[in-house]
């Protein structure tokens, strides 16, 4: 298990979130976290999942504030509708 790190929820309202256009966002969100990671604030998305019955898609980031993750969502064009800081996030060593 890795040392916990500082993750935030966010959650995105939309039907919008579907199959192609899912992957496009989470490529999006991958991109402007790279650009905007920094030795001293660095961000990197973990997960994008969409909830189709619910219109509804989740992000995890591993970041150093939500306000990193909110500029990173808001300069990909997909603003967060709720950040939370998440706790006991658990990543899986790859197989």
């Amino acid at each position: 298990m890795r040392p916990a790190e500082p993750c935030y929820l966010v959650e995105w309202y939309s039907p919008k979130f579907l199959g192609a256009t899912l992957a496009l966002a989470a490529e999006t969100l991958d991109a402007t976290a790279t650009s905007l990671s920094t030795d001293k604030s660095p961000i990197r998305v973990s997960a994008v999942i969409a909830v189709p019955d619910d219109e509804v898609a989740f992000g995890i980031f591993v970041a150093g504030s939500a306000d990193i993750v909110t500029r990173t969502c808001e300069q990909a064009g997909i603003p967060a509708q709720r950040v939370s800081a998440a706790a006991d996030v658990e990543f899986l060593s790859p197989a």
